[in-house]
């Protein structure tokens, strides 16, 4: 009797950690702000697919980059699906809202503090992109500069683009 009482004990707790483990992770809970100075957390978007680029100033594939997610922006009409790009560098944030302007930036562009990078450990070079389903999971890593096409190659594998 004592075993079947450890044995249920076990599964139960093994059952519990499980489902905290898929749960989106504690780490996630941060906050941005743009560069207009609004602040969102991460949360704000929960159940959406999440596209998160992380850019530099100094890094002219990652500014190129950047009107290609505008692209993808103005032609994935989707509800559930948000871009958010994030420079890394606190020496260009007084460029960002020139770089948003002149680029005519139509999505969410912001800053990414200590507390944003803790969320991605395995981030080394930009510009680096994340997609983030709706359950909080990161699905996919794109490192490098990506074409307009490859990413809407990536959103069609979710079904997120109604292209």
């Amino acid at each position: 009797m004592k075993k079947k009482l450890l044995v249920c004990k076990l599964v139960l707790f093994l059952f519990l950690f499980l489902l905290s483990y898929n749960a989106c992770p504690s780490e996630w809970n941060f906050s941005f702000y743009t560069y207009d100075g609004k602040k969102y957390n991460i949360s704000d978007f929960k159940g959406k697919f999440l596209l998160v680029n992380f850019f530099t100033s100094y890094c002219a594939p990652c500014i190129l980059e950047l009107k290609v997610l505008k692209q993808l922006k103005e032609n994935c009409k989707s509800k559930n699906f948000q871009i958010i790009s994030l420079m890394l560098d606190k020496e260009g944030i007084p460029l960002l809202p020139k770089i948003v302007s002149s680029r005519e930036l139509n999505y969410l562009v912001g800053f990414a503090d200590s507390k944003v990078l803790k969320s991605f450990p395995d981030l080394s070079t930009t510009p680096t992109t994340y997609l983030i389903d709706s359950k909080g999971q990161k699905v996919e890593k794109l490192v490098g500069y990506k074409s307009y096409h490859n990413f809407l190659e990536i959103l069609n594998k979710y079904r997120i683009c109604k292209n």
